[in-house]
């Protein structure tokens, strides 16, 4: 079964994948003469790729060719409706538009996916475990090196990078779920005296 094809602009996408999305504008149809081109817009690179005609919709489609070579990160885009016809030319656009193109895992160094979080913890690990290598004694955190600061506070470190991971690896949930049993009451168990057992009166 073929995937999904959405009918908005992704919001990410992963270098180097296969992308298709599908536009449609009521004022601006194919059949009128209008034709799409979407362009990117990074810190330092750009790039643009122009629709085929779907019915009354147009189809975008990135082939791998096309985002291999894009940096990860965020790229501003523009939605351009133009038409020949008329000589028109509108440009869909703004600050909140914007593509985070993700890392391709397949050639991606090592630690490229890790958070700051989860590489700082592994430093973290390796100092109390006495393990610091000359790579990382210079590793800082909030300005001081690691090899400087006391154990007692890596270990408080230690723990809030944890919870900080968790919180990640788990979002929307409040804390790790601990199921708790009690020992049912035995029937035979020792209770306190009644007041008809004090008294000896029915009530």
């Amino acid at each position: 079964m073929p995937p999904v094809i959405p009918d908005a602009v992704p919001d990410h996408f992963p270098a180097g994948t296969t992308v298709k999305f599908t536009r449609s504008f009521d004022n601006y149809l194919p059949s009128d003469g209008w034709a799409y081109t979407i362009y990117l817009n990074g810190l330092t690179q750009k790039f643009n790729k122009a629709a085929t005609v779907q019915d009354d919709s147009f189809l975008i489609e990135f082939v791998p060719a096309d985002t291999a070579a894009l940096n990860p990160g965020p790229f501003r885009f523009a939605e351009r409706l133009s038409n020949s016809g008329t000589g028109e030319v509108y440009d869909f656009s703004g600050d909140e538009l914007v593509i985070n193109v993700e890392p391709n895992v397949a050639s991606a160094a090592a630690g490229v996916f890790n958070t700051w979080e989860e590489r700082t913890l592994l430093v973290i690990e390796a100092a109390l475990a006495g393990r610091l290598t000359s790579d990382i004694q210079a590793y800082q955190i909030a300005g001081r090196s690691v090899s400087k600061i006391p154990i007692k506070e890596l270990r408080t470190i230690r723990g809030e990078l944890k919870a900080a991971i968790w919180q990640q690896n788990h979002p929307g949930e409040l804390g790790i779920p601990y199921r708790v049993e009690f020992d049912l009451e035995s029937d035979a168990g020792e209770f306190p005296p009644t007041w008809a057992d004090v008294t000896g009166f029915e009530r």
